[in-house]
Order: C-alpha cells, then structure tokens, then sequence
C-alpha cells in the first residue's frame, strides 16, 4: 500500500511539472502557464545560471554514487517529455544521429529522438553496471560516450522547451551529477596512471605523452564546463580518460578487479598495491602526499588525518606537524619514535609521550626504557633514572631496591563526613600507586557498613606488591564526630577469614587529628568509637532470666494488647533466675526469647517475630538468617570482653539485607552488595546530546527555514521544490541507501530505520542485524577487548570491589579507570570502504557514545565473575555538516536534510537514537 501511494503521489508531482496549475504553484513555484513561450530558450538559460551555481566538490573516489542518482532523475525527466510532448532541437538531432552512426546501431527510420532517449538511459544504466570497478575508475570510455549522447540529447530539449522550474532544476541536477563522476573518475584514473608512468622505464616517454594528453584534455573540460558548453565538456572527458587507458595498457596494467585486489606490496609499507590503488595513494611511494608520514601511519588512522592529503583539515598546519592525540608530541615525531598518533601514552607506561621525549627522556615506544624490570611510568614515580638500570650504582638493580612510598584517598561521603582521607606507606619494590587500590566499601559490605559504633567510612585496602609493614593513617573532621570524644578513637580490622573484627593499638594525634596503625596485612579497616563499640560487645542479655517473657508475649496476642521493653524487664524481675525457655513457636530454629528479647550482633540489637519463622519474606528462615548463638572470650583494646550473641549472614527483618536487588535467598553474598546494572563507565557525550548537555544538532528538527536551507547549497531548491510531496523525498532518500550504501541484510535495515524515522515517534531503535554487523566490527571487538581486560585488572587490583569503579560524573576526573579509558580507547568507527558498500557507515558511521556496566557480579572465594554490557549508540540524523561539501551533492541526503529540519513539515519526521548492545563475560581471580 505505501508504495502505491508514493506512485501515485510521484504521478502528482510529474503532473505538477508538466501542467503547472496549481499543483505548480505550490511545488514549483516557477513561471506559471500563462507566460510560458514569452521569452524565448528560458531554460536554457536558467539551467546554465544553476549549473554555475553548482559546487563541484571532489573529495571521494566513488563515481558510481552520481552515476546512479542521475539514472533515477534521467527517468523522471523521461515522463516529463513524454507527457509533454516536448520538442527537440534539430542540431543536436543531427548530432546525435552522427554519434549513432559511429557505432552503427542507429537508422533514422527507425526511431525518434525520444526512442533514442530511452535507449540511451537503458544502455546507461546497464553500462553503470558493468563498467565501473569498485565504484573508482571504468573499464573503458563506453559510459562516457554514452553520457555525451544524453548531453546532447538533454540540451536538445533545453534549447526548444520553456520548461518549469522544477524540470529545469531536475535537468541541471542530472548535468551536474554528469560532470562530476566524469571528473572523478578520470581523476582518478589519472592519478593511477602518473604513479606507474613515474615508475616505468620502457616506454616511459610513451606513457607519460598519454599521461600528458589526458591532463590536458581534462583540463579542456573544465574550462568547457566554465563556458557553459557542456557537449564539447564530456566529449573532452572521454578522450581524456581513453588516453588513460592507451596509456594503462602500454604500461602493462589493465583496469579491472584484480588490479584493486592485488596483495603485492611494491613499496613495503605494509598497504597492498590493490589499497593504495583503490584508495587513491600510490603504490610506489611510502608517502603519497608528501607530508613526511608514511602512508601506512596515515591510513591507519584515516578519521583524523589522510594519506593523499598534505593538510586534512585544511588549517594550514601539514598533518605531519599537525598533533592529533595533543600529547605535546607532533605527528612527524611519532612517526620518528615509532609511537601511536592517537594515543597519548603509546606504550602504557603511564607517562604521556611528549613528557617522555621533552621532559623524563625516556623512550614513548618503549615500556621499560633501560630494561631494569621497572616502567618508565614506575622510574618516575620512584624518582629513579629511565636510562640505568641501576641508578645509585650500588650494585643492586632498581627493580629490587626497596622504596618507601605512600597512596592516599578522599573518604569525605555526603552522609560521612567523620573521616577526611586514609594514607597507606610501606616499603616495595614497585610502584604502589599502580598495584595498590584503596576503595571505600561504604553500603558495599554491609558487615562494615553497619558496624555499631563505626565511624566514617570504612575502607578496602588491597595490594599486589610484597611487603613486610604498613602503617595505615586516617585523618578525621573534629567537628563532625559529635558525641564521639576524639580520645574514643579507634582502629579495626575485620577479619574475613575468620569473619571477626580485630582491634589495634593505634596512635592518635590530636593536634594533627589523625589516628593510625602499624600492620603486616590488608583488607577493611575503620575507625569506631571504641566506647560505643566495647558497649555493644560487653552488653549482657541474660536470657535464663526471661523464663515468663513467652507467656506475656502469648497473653498480649490473646488480649489485642502490646508490651514494650520496660514489661519485659518487670516481668523478668518478678520471675527471677528460673532458667531459659526454649519455646521455638515458628520452629525458625531461634528460641521466642531471643526474638523477643533481641539477639546481639556486632551490628546492634536485632529482633524477629518468633510468630514468624520467616519474618521478612525472603525466603529464609529467622535461624537461617541469624546463624548459631555464639559464646567466646576475647581482649580488644586492652580489655577482656565475653561475648554471647550472633553473627549472622543476612538479616532477617529485610528481605535485601545489602540493598543490591537481590532477595537474600537468591544472593551469594546477602552482606556484600554486588551491585547490578552498575556504570562503569560513560562517554563524553550522553544519547541525544553533546558534552554540554544540550541537544545535539543532528537530533535536532524543525529548525530551518526555506531560506536557511537554500543558504547551506543551492542544491537544496530541487528537494525544497519536491517537499510538498514528502514521499518522494522519502524514495530518494531510500533509493541512495539501498543503491548505493547497503547491500544484502543491511538493506531491509536501512529501510527499517527509514521507516522510523518516517513513523516521527523518536524512539530508540535497535535491530539484530545492525548490532550483529557493529558487534563483529574490528574497531568494536578492539574496543571491548580494551576495556574488558582493563575492568578484570582493575577487579583483581581493589580485592573484587566492584562498588569502586562506579562512573560518578562529579569525580571522574580522579577516577583511574575512567581516565585510562579516556585515554587509551577508539570508540567503534564504521568508515571503510566496505562499511560504506556494506551499510554500516549510512546507519551508524562514527558511534555517537557509550555506556559500559556490569550486571550478574559475583565473587566466589578468590574468583569473580561477571557480564559486561556495551551501549554503543549513534544519531540517525543528519546536521549542516553532514550536508556540506561531499554528501549535498547527493538528492539523498538533501531529501533526508530536508525531511528534518524543514520547518514546514513541523517535526513530523524525528531523527532517533541507534542503540547497539551487547554482552561479554568476563571473570579474574582476586589478588591474595
């Protein structure tokens, strides 16, 4: 159905531009029927006024793009004429009857100009076909001569008709696309053919003549073109490019697939000849611009800087002087050091490049410069020098000297605010600042969270480098410790394995407000009031003494009534020393007693229901949860405490006792917060935005006027003429997809994201075959390998605290993570020559952002686990950029410009978020 109302809607509009009435009045907005004829070859002269007009951009290799948006206008315009009956200029009907002749296959008898015409557009569209190879260059003159005919055949009309504006500019719109592959494609032809002339010694001066006479005729067509003679341009063109292939063929080439396929490497550059070829550098010299970077370093990272262009960016400055990764090392440098032009620190060693060269005279391309064991990065952390390996000269090498050295972290939290910061110091032989990992576990373990008396923050210290002592030192806010005394201070240890709490003889300066400890291990450690702490442990609850507490529970039930705590402590004065009762009501495995009463943790006072054997719902019994009663005497802080109570492994009066999402009868660790879903990472930009947070340009719609459109190009009058009729701006913009930039599956994607976009609802979109084309990209896989392996290093570094990497845009800027990320990652891009055939450069090109998480962690003993989820997204829309230079050119992409933003259309069609997710398990083992 839709497609039989675009046809009859693309009927309309012919009738609109054959006709005029007032169809045209609204479309083509151009002289009206009533003046038509008045002044003689009217569109002959506009249409040479907008070929003028035009812009002839040439910044790709592919002619086959014009090519086949001039077959689907020339087809238009054939329903024009026939509708019309439009005459033909006798001249050019000789002249065309001549070009026939020349091949034999025309008689005068046998067909009129218009039968010519067609067959003319048939032969076109064929030879488009078969001629072009790889989209770049032909493999002989046929389709140029076959254009000169239509030439001849299109100013045949223009010279006798007085045709409306809209047909006029469809005329123009076909010439241009005309002169502009036919430029392309003998430019690059040309440009083949003088990279093998300079190389070839017999026959060179023969090749080079050939060379010398296309550049000419060439240079013939354009000032044709400059002069309005446009049938003399592409004739000129079509010599230019048969002295080409006279030329390719004496120098032993031929045009053909294999030429562009071929995995010879003359130059040794490590680019096949058939790349350079297909790609427009030359196969012969390592540097094809000039510019003093190889090709090879050039096309790898083709997106900033190009291989055929001595300045990309067009600011004066060469790309080889030019600092792409702005790590105070130029382009021409990397190239010298052998490092990476779009990343800062080419060898991870920590250091930026540019510091390494100008500044620390260390090596950039090299990890460990003097081969000592330590990194450049370490040497300068460690104040040692890059270029020995024995620095002190004291015959020990610096990778086994001992160096004292100290890390540090901000505590400060909005609800605790007690402790200011933490700083380990000890003695190692590596550089503790990258194998030392100090996190906070606050609402992460919850045994340490919620331990009574704690305050501040409690802390994970983790460490893969050896050592024999710590000292571990907090500093803390005196204001804020309320009715905490500063001389209550003190330092605990919470012992995982035995799953106790150990206390240390601590320092405390109050001058200085800081308390610290000496230490042979690490792990959680916090500060508690010990006053408040040693109350709790010491606390006594004589449970022999509660005999009577179940029978006033039991008659409060019967009578609707309650009891508080001041009942119970009469009630069990009255009763005396008679004995516990060991009454369990709700067979929880719990006495009612200790429900009642409460049960002591390290965590407070806990009760339950003894009505109840699962208090909270979760699926555990009240015993579960609680675990054994527990008798033990132990001395902490100097003081001997015997402590009667529970450590329990979850809670039983909450059914999430971390708070991670998890009942606890489904979580492996119920106290410790194994957080879902959780960022880790987020780009600059964020979906529909730019990094300041306001909308992005090519989201935005119904922001430019008629005016403004035609402002960005002339080019835009036709699709702004054919904007009343809004499907055909749609099958303009879907015949350039799928022609043009898609091929096989990644068709019906392109149509589908067209078809949203169409809808005008904004949603996001995804599709299986899009994510699944993303996913298998190279620059993706190279993209998640990064980030993954840095995540599981960054896992076994902190002890499995996965709460730590938590993205927080107000503390990026510190996060170690997030900053490697930064610096060390490419973001997926899609622009490749197969990407853009293939549909992935239409749908996606350069990813917008991402949003990387992890869902479904656990930790197991010393193993983690885990899955890391990847958002890539992309913008399907387009700004002003996007339609300048190169891509205005095509009516696709003016169709689909207008279709946004022309304000006419009210937002209708709404430019949408791409998402592209995927999953990727990943697992380590914690350090020990």
């Amino acid at each position: 159905m839709k497609n039989k109302v675009k046809s009859m809607l693309s009927f309309l509009l012919t009738f609109a531009i054959v006709f005029g009435g007032s169809g045209q009045a609204v479309v083509a907005k151009g002289n009206n029927q009533a003046n038509q004829g008045q002044q003689k070859n009217s569109s002959e002269q506009n249409v040479k006024q907008w070929l003028s007009e035009y812009e002839f951009y040439e910044d790709t290799r592919d002619g086959i793009i014009y090519e086949k948006v001039a077959i689907n206008e020339l087809k238009r315009f054939a329903t024009v004429i026939k509708d019309t009956n439009a005459k033909f200029d006798s001249n050019a009907l000789d002249n065309l009857i001549v070009e026939f002749d020349k091949i034999g296959n025309f008689k005068q008898k046998d067909m009129n100009e218009l039968d010519m015409f067609e067959q003319l557009i048939n032969q076109y569209e064929q030879a488009v076909q078969e001629e072009y190879i790889k989209g770049v260059v032909l493999k002989s003159d046929l389709l140029l001569e076959i254009k000169h005919k239509l030439t001849i055949c299109l100013w045949g009309y223009v010279s006798k008709n007085d045709f409306n504006e809209p047909t006029e500019v469809l005329i123009a719109d076909i010439l241009f696309n005309f002169y502009l592959s036919d430029k392309i494609v003998n430019k690059n032809a040309i440009g083949i053919l003088t990279d093998i002339s300079d190389q070839t010694d017999n026959k060179g001066n023969q090749l080079k003549a050939h060379l010398n006479n296309a550049v000419k005729m060439s240079e013939k067509a354009n000032e044709f073109l400059e002069k309005d003679l446009a049938i003399p341009a592409s004739k000129s063109y079509q010599n230019a490019y048969k002295q080409v292939l006279f030329g390719i063929e004496k120098s032993g080439y031929t045009f053909n697939t294999e030429l562009f396929e071929s995995t010879s490497d003359t130059d040794g550059d490590t680019i096949t000849d058939g790349i350079e070829f297909l790609e427009g550098m030359n196969p012969f010299k390592t540097d094809t611009d000039g510019d003093g970077l190889q090709d090879n370093i050039e096309y790898e990272i083709n997106s900033f800087i190009s291989p055929t262009k001595y300045d990309t960016d067009h600011n004066g400055i060469s790309d080889a002087d030019e600092d792409s990764d702005e790590d105070s090392l130029n382009n021409k440098d990397e190239q010298a050091y052998q490092t990476n032009l779009i990343k800062k620190d080419s060898d991870q060693d920590s250091l930026i490049d540019g510091f390494e060269v100008h500044q620390f005279d260390s090596l950039p391309n090299k990890y460990d410069t003097d081969s000592d064991g330590l990194s450049d990065g370490d040497e300068y952390a460690l104040k040692t020098n890059p270029n020995a390996a024995d620095s002190d000269d004291d015959e020990i090498k610096d990778s086994q000297e001992l160096y004292k050295q100290s890390i540090s972290k901000s505590l400060i939290l909005p609800d605790k605010l007690e402790i200011k910061s933490v700083e380990v110091k000890f003695s190692a032989k590596d550089n503790i600042n990258k194998s030392t990992r100090i996190s906070s576990t606050n609402k992460v373990n919850i045994k340490t969270t919620n331990l009574h008396g704690i305050i501040g923050s409690p802390v994970s210290i983790n460490t893969q480098s050896e050592f024999e002592k710590a000292s571990i030192k907090f500093t803390y806010d005196e204001s804020k410790l309320g009715d905490t005394l500063e001389d209550d201070l003190a330092i605990i240890w919470y012992n995982e394995d035995e799953e106790m709490f150990e206390g240390f003889n601590a320092v405390l300066d109050t001058s200085k407000n800081t308390i610290s400890v000496e230490t042979t291990h690490f792990g959680e450690y916090l500060v508690v009031d010990k006053t408040k702490w040693l109350e709790l442990w010491s606390r006594e609850i004589d449970y022999s003494r509660t005999h009577g507490v179940n029978e006033l529970h039991n008659i409060a039930i019967r009578t609707g009534g309650e009891y508080d705590q001041a009942s119970i402590d009469i009630e069990e004065d009255t009763l005396g020393d008679v004995g516990i009762d060991i009454t369990d009501s709700d067979g929880d495995g719990l006495y009612d007693t200790y429900e009642i009463v409460g049960m002591k943790t390290p965590y407070g006072i806990i009760y339950s229901n003894p009505d109840k054997k699962d208090t909270d719902g979760d699926g555990l019994t009240d015993g579960q949860e609680m675990g054994q009663f527990k008798t033990f005497t132990r001395e902490i802080f100097g003081i001997t405490i015997h402590f009667e109570g529970f450590f329990p492994t979850s809670f039983p009066d909450r059914k999430d006792s971390d708070g991670d999402g998890k009942f606890d009868n489904e979580d492996l660790r119920p106290l410790y917060s194994d957080l879902s879903n959780l960022v880790i990472h987020q780009s600059d930009r964020p979906e529909g935005h730019d990094e300041y947070g306001n909308v992005a340009n090519d989201m935005k719609t119904n922001d430019y006027t008629e005016d403004e459109i035609k402002d960005i190009n002339w080019m835009f009058r036709f699709q702004l003429l054919e904007s009343y009729f809004p499907s055909i701006l749609f099958d303009e913009f879907e015949i350039m997809s799928t022609s043009l930039y898609s091929t096989g599956d990644m068709e019906d994607v392109v149509l589908d994201m067209i078809d949203h976009f169409e809808e005008g609802t904004g949603k996001e979109y995804s599709n299986q075959t899009l994510t699944k084309e993303a996913s298998e990209h190279e620059t993706t896989k190279a993209y998640v390998e990064l980030v993954k392996n840095a995540l599981v290093d960054e896992l076994e570094k902190n002890g499995g605290n996965l709460a730590a990497l938590k993205f927080d845009e107000n503390t990026k800027e510190t996060n170690e993570f997030y900053n490697y990320i930064q610096q060390e990652a490419s973001y997926p891009t899609f622009s490749t020559w197969s990407d853009r055939i293939g549909g992935l450069t239409i749908t996606v090109n350069d990813t917008w952002g991402n949003t990387v998480s992890v869902k479904d962690f656990s930790v197991e003993q010393n193993h983690f686990k885990g899955v890391m989820h990847v958002r890539l997204y992309d913008h399907f829309g387009l700004d002003q950029p996007d339609v300048e230079k190169v891509y205005v050119n095509l009516a696709g992409f003016r169709a689909w410009f207008v279709l946004q933003h022309y304000d006419e259309y009210d937002g209708e069609y709404k430019p949408f978020v791409t998402l592209m997710e995927m999953d990727i398990p990943f697992e380590g083992e914690l350090s020990d």
